[in-house]
């Protein structure tokens, strides 16, 4: 164990955006507040750690406000520490200049798999805490980030069924986050999605027209269609995405687009694409993803009093299925692979979840209901004349 007062701990959000990046701040800096730290918020991420990187002061500062809001007050990037040009040489001068005891980053498989290498190529006295709505680290039950985003694209998807497909007699395809792992796509679930087209495997588009024609007709002429952004179709590719950063990610995006057009041109149907983006990673946290991420930030820095360095904070599921804990697992075992939906939680198929992603996300959504409210049955008589 180690006597944290007086002992300067750098903190970082790096990557993409989470509804609950400024929760685990808070929890972060209100335990390292009471452990008598003193605290640095490094801005931009990595690029913190950079030649010109800059930090703030934390000790005195109060995260009251960022308890329960979205975003990150220290900002973000996508720098890559690894990938600068004498860059492990950089962030060790730069921790010293500093006077950094301890690292705390926050982000998902690129920022942790960069803390990871760091831990292990020099030492550094690093712990990770997840974050990422695409839910894809391994180690952790889900992604602080994850709950919200999936509650923010099921509340979209059932707001555009009923309000506007049911009334306009359209398909809509709604492109989701997700350049990997479909699970974001699959909580569309709870918002009645009629086909949802996750990432990880290749997609006939025949197959899918075929599908959707069907649901259409069986809805009574409307339908949802939920895709992830770099869907796999066998005929239809998105448009390739520059990322500029230095983990030389390549992405594609508005693949919607693609299979508008094949909806429209060979089902006759009328068909809109919508590209949600960005507003699935803001807004205010759900309160099961706050809570959690607060708990997860107040665990990190008693991560640091056990020494446990190159370790990750990480949740875990009880064995009373809608509980959860907080424990740590090594670096090693989470980054550098992608947790995926598998045939386990997906038909592939019927385009479809099986009832063993709705357990998954019982904890987090709640139980799976089918939606039997007075309107939809109101829809349903309607939709037969």
């Amino acid at each position: 164990m180690s006597e944290l007062k007086g002992k300067r701990v750098l903190i970082f959000t790096g990557g993409g955006l989470a509804p609950a990046l400024n929760p685990t701040l808070y929890g972060i800096i209100r335990e390292a507040q009471r452990q008598r730290m003193k605290i640095l918020g490094g801005l931009f991420g990595w690029a913190c750690l950079k030649e010109n990187g800059k930090a703030i002061n934390l000790t005195n500062f109060n995260p009251l406000p960022l308890k329960d809001i979205g975003g990150t007050f220290l900002r973000s990037s996508r720098t890559n520490p690894m990938g600068e040009k004498n860059g492990l040489k950089i962030v060790k001068e730069k921790l010293k200049e500093y006077k950094a005891d301890y690292v705390i980053a926050i982000g998902g498989d690129d920022t942790l798999g960069a803390a990871n290498k760091l831990f292990k190529k020099e030492g550094i006295k690093i712990v990770g805490v997840p974050k990422t709505i695409d839910n894809d680290l391994h180690g952790t039950y889900w992604s602080p980030g994850f709950p919200s985003a999936a509650y923010y694209t099921a509340k979209f998807c059932e707001e555009i069924k009923i309000d506007a497909a049911y009334t306009l007699s359209r398909v809509f395809i709604i492109e989701v986050l997700g350049r990997k792992s479909g699970w974001l796509a699959a909580a569309s679930c709870y918002g009645s999605a009629d086909v949802i087209i996750p990432p990880e495997k290749k997609v006939k588009v025949n197959d899918v027209l075929n599908l959707i024609e069907k649901r259409y007709r069986e809805n009574g002429n409307f339908a949802t269609v939920v895709l992830s952004e770099e869907a796999n179709f066998d005929k239809i590719n998105g448009l390739n995405q520059n990322q500029n950063d230095t983990f030389k990610v390549k992405r594609k995006s508005y693949v919607a687009l693609g299979l508008k057009n094949e909806v429209t041109e060979k089902l006759g149907l009328n068909c809109k694409a919508l590209f949600p983006g960005n507003f699935m990673q803001t807004g205010s946290p759900i309160k099961i993803d706050a809570t959690t991420a607060c708990s997860l930030g107040h665990h990190t820095v008693s991560m640091l009093k056990e020494e446990k360095f190159g370790q990750m904070a990480r949740i875990e599921r009880r064995k009373n299925p809608d509980s959860i804990q907080i424990s740590d697992i090594p670096l090693e075992k989470a980054v550098d692979k992608v947790k995926l939906l598998n045939d386990n939680y997906f038909n592939f198929e019927k385009y479809r979840v099986k009832n063993k992603f709705l357990d998954y996300m019982a904890p987090i959504l709640g139980k799976f209901k089918e939606k039997h409210h007075r309107y939809h049955k109101l829809m349903q008589k309607i939709a037969k004349y």
